[in-house]
């Protein structure tokens, strides 16, 4: 049987176990709480989708997202306690989603990506550093950036999905880390 190749490896869904942010090297946050949720996936045809959130999220007031999006529309003016609402969710989500492509020598996944809840991010090309752990844990680390001058980096842990479900409580529990 041949050894599958890198690409073919990361095909599948991945189970989020942790976001780290880290700060000239020290760990600075969990960008959406200790404990997020998401998925992760990358299909044989090269698409890829990520939607991670907090666990914790609180629930809306208003009976649908679209309702803020079509106030204005109807000449409505929206109160300010939605408002705060549609900015807690949209700061304790990310997501989106396009194409992917494996440099296997420089171990690098470029997301070249069509969607994204932030406007900014379509058509943006997002660089990770990948390692497998093992053969049901990925390891994604954003490539170091700079904020007010200190350089700052990420990396998500994620679990192959099906393996999650097999084995629930190792999702969410123990940060996957690079062996230093």
């Amino acid at each position: 049987m041949p050894i599958p190749t890198d690409t073919e490896r990361l095909c599948g869904s991945w189970a989020l176990v942790n976001w780290e942010r880290f700060r000239a090297g020290a760990f600075l946050e969990h960008p959406l709480g200790p404990d997020p949720v998401g998925l992760l996936t990358y299909d044989p045809a090269g698409f890829v989708q990520v939607q991670m959130m907090a666990r914790d999220r609180s629930l809306a007031t208003y009976r649908n997202p679209r309702d803020i999006a079509n106030a204005g529309l109807r000449d409505q003016a929206l109160s300010e306690e939605p408002a705060n609402e549609v900015a807690r969710a949209y700061s304790t989500f990310a997501g989106y989603a396009g194409r992917f492509e494996v440099d296997e020598e420089n171990r690098l996944i470029r997301h070249h990506l069509w969607t994204g809840i932030d406007p900014r991010m379509v058509a943006v090309v997002q660089v990770r550093q990948y390692t497998f752990v093992d053969n049901d844990t990925l390891l994604l680390d954003i490539k170091p950036y700079q904020v007010e001058g200190v350089e700052h980096s990420d990396s998500i842990g994620w679990r192959r999905a099906d393996s999650a479900i097999r084995h629930p409580d190792d999702v969410n529990k123990q940060a996957i880390r690079r062996d230093v």
